[in-house]
């Protein structure tokens, strides 16, 4: 890979890391980032705590697909509750006493429709 290809790759990483504030995908970019500026994966996984299988897969990732490849895959499910609604339950648990998993359960069945398969939901 020529210097000017490798400085490119570096700057394009950088101003996506400037523009991102998940810390999964930061710590993607600077592995690839490190790898590229000639880090050894020993010195990248003591620096950003993680594993030399991790750097491998994202160097693979960003070879493959770019910045692209870096991005998270899966952003989560939507809640089942609204802002407005998680407000309320708070309140609600702020003004009882004793609150207990079976009264949170009951209350978010009665009031929201919500009904879990089990108590680790």
């Amino acid at each position: 890979m020529d210097n000017k290809y490798r400085e490119k790759q570096i700057q394009d990483l950088d101003q996506w890391i400037k523009q991102n504030s998940d810390s999964r995908e930061f710590k993607r970019a600077m592995a690839v980032k490190l790898t590229l500026q000639g880090w050894a994966y020993k010195s990248i996984s003591e620096c950003l705590n993680v594993s030399n299988g991790f750097i491998s897969k994202c160097n693979k990732r960003f070879k493959e697909s770019g910045l692209e490849g870096l991005k998270l895959s899966h952003k989560g499910s939507s809640g089942y509750l609204t802002k407005q609604q998680k407000q309320d339950v708070v309140k609600w648990l702020s003004q009882d006493e004793s609150p207990n998993l079976e009264k949170i359960k009951r209350y978010l069945s009665d009031k929201y429709g919500i009904n879990f398969k089990s108590n680790s939901s």
